[in-house]
């Protein structure tokens, strides 16, 4: 199904001005993100089940649930390096981030 995927086997530095994070997909199903701290060393991180859902050409749509209930959905644009997120907290608060990424590995 998702095949087509790019980002399996690759991690993203992604800057949304507000926070960085790298994404470590392991594959169509999984990914580990890592928060990037200021200074540029790593911070927490969790590994998520994933889901992928092809929207265009280059164009992903990759949400997931983490242990602490905020829910994540991306829109990840692989053509011109663009993510936006939207992500709603264990509290209920509601957040929107546009960023670029740029592949590391």
């Amino acid at each position: 199904m998702c095949e087509e995927f790019p980002a399996i086997g690759h991690r993203y530095l992604v800057d949304f001005k507000a926070f960085r994070v790298e994404l470590n997909f392991h594959s169509a199903m999984s990914l580990t993100y890592t928060g990037v701290k200021p200074d540029g060393s790593p911070g927490t991180s969790e590994t998520v089940a994933i889901a992928v859902n092809p929207i265009r050409d280059l164009l992903f749509l990759v949400t997931w649930q983490e242990a602490d209930k905020t829910t994540v959905v991306h829109l990840e644009d692989y053509k011109s390096n663009a993510v936006v997120t939207h992500i709603t907290g264990p509290d209920s608060s509601f957040s929107i981030f546009h960023g670029t990424m740029r592949q590391i590995s």
